[in-house]
């Protein structure tokens, strides 16, 4: 199924109604301040030009095209965390987490081991359930220092949370035996590795407690999945509301116009509507959406039934197939001029991203946003209760870790784009 231009831009005129409205909260404003522009301005680095039509290149995958499969498609549900007869459709991975911890039976107010690298919102949805936590120490390739988790073990620590960071894994056979060894809860944070697999086993499958957030590697406009080891499932949650399934569909198409060259249609459409939104005087930080800033409203919902819907029109062998093959081949390009942490690609691992090491993230950004390729940075800040000696020793890979897309609704022609203006700002910073 494509989506067709007469629906992209209707489209797009609602979403640009229900985004184009006054945000006037804090919370607002800090999303706001966070979102890209990718519209070519020129004065970008010499030797790279923009895409003709204005089309940028997204960091995650739109609705430009869908995978051609017939809407009776179940292939999905073929795959890990799908194919788990108990498995939860939540709003996100941090909703999962919040409701899988009580599934888990943990004792009240006891300890969880948490890494020193994290994106925040975890930590948040941990503390919301009411558990304590501490923090353990991670090595310069982002593995657990199981070391320095033993020294942090006592009576009060009930369970070892580990994350698989960019959808590569973490060593769970070594996890799982020290968790046996001391009675603890193994909990796996595959919010980053949907799909992905360490020698034949599925990420989150392992883990006393698993979670994802489908969202940022399909699109759909939201949505996490539980699973448990003992099958237990969590009590269902209401649907999403309607507003944020149609603010976050809009988002979808919204890119997806970008991407497919259409950026001057959506900007008109914004402008068009803004003063009738103002005058509606609808925000959008009424209702509840993906993203970086933590919500507590969202606890309280699962996913919208369009989701799995939405599913229908994903094959994840294709999904998996397409991101590893932009990886390796944006990896040959860029291996021997830039500081690729992880060049190489293991066998059955599905990336999210491609992180790169970068001078002054800042800056690459707003040159890669200038060539009309989207760039990630996520993970820039740790959490407020993360020790600051601990928080020191990831501080570089918050300073200077750039994720760029491989996704896959990406050609090898546009990884070769992303690729030559990745060299192109190099060649200009150096």
């Amino acid at each position: 199924m494509t989506v067709g231009p007469a629906f992209a831009r209707l489209s797009a005129v609602v979403w640009a109604f229900v985004n184009s409205a006054p945000e006037d909260s804090a919370v607002e404003q800090r999303r706001i301040a966070s979102r890209h522009t990718y519209a070519w301005k020129g004065g970008g680095p010499a030797g790279a030009q923009p895409q003709p039509g204005g089309a940028v290149i997204p960091l995650v995958p739109t609705w430009s095209h869908f995978t051609r499969l017939p809407s009776w498609n179940t292939k999905w549900r073929q795959w890990f965390p799908f194919n788990v007869p108990a498995g939860n459709w939540t709003f996100s991975g941090r909703v999962a987490l919040y409701h899988g911890l009580a599934t888990l039976n943990l004792p009240p107010h006891s300890t969880i081991l948490v890494p020193s690298y994290h994106q925040g919102v975890e930590i948040d949805a941990i503390l919301a359930a009411g558990y304590r936590l501490r923090y353990y120490r991670v090595t310069e390739r982002l593995e657990v220092d199981f070391a320095d988790v033993e020294r942090r073990l006592d009576d009060t620590v009930s369970a070892l949370y580990v994350t698989h960071y960019f959808g590569f894994p973490q060593p769970l056979e070594h996890a799982r035996r020290l968790c046996a060894a001391h009675r603890l809860r193994l909990i796996e944070d595959c919010a980053l590795s949907l799909f992905s697999r360490d020698k034949g086993t599925s990420l989150g499958s392992v883990g006393d407690l698993a979670l994802f957030s489908v969202y940022k590697t399909l699109p759909v406009p939201h949505g996490g999945f539980l699973v448990t080891q003992t099958g237990q499932a969590s009590a269902a949650l209401p649907s999403a509301p309607l507003a944020s399934t149609v603010v976050q569909m809009g988002d979808l198409v919204h890119q997806g116009l970008r991407a497919s060259g259409w950026g001057r249609f959506e900007r008109w459409a914004a402008q068009v509507t803004k003063r009738f939104g103002t005058m509606v005087g609808w925000q959008r930080s009424q209702t509840i959406w993906s993203g970086s800033d933590w919500d507590p409203r969202m606890l309280g919902y699962g996913a919208s039934p369009w989701v799995p819907r939405l599913m229908r029109f994903m094959d994840p062998a294709t999904v998996v197939a397409r991101r590893r093959a932009n990886y390796t081949r944006l990896a040959s390009r860029l291996r021997d001029h830039a500081s690729c942490p992880f060049p190489d690609l293991p066998e059955g691992i599905c990336p999210l991203f491609f992180p790169m090491m970068v001078p002054d993230k800042p800056s690459f950004q707003r040159d890669l946003d200038a060539l009309g390729v989207q760039s990630g940075n996520w993970w820039a800040d740790s959490h407020p209760t993360c020790p600051p000696e601990l928080a020191e020793e990831v501080a570089d890979w918050r300073r200077h870790c750039l994720e760029l897309p491989i996704h896959q609704e990406l050609s090898a022609a546009q990884i070769d784009r992303v690729a030559a203006a990745v060299l192109a700002v190099l060649a200009r910073q150096r």
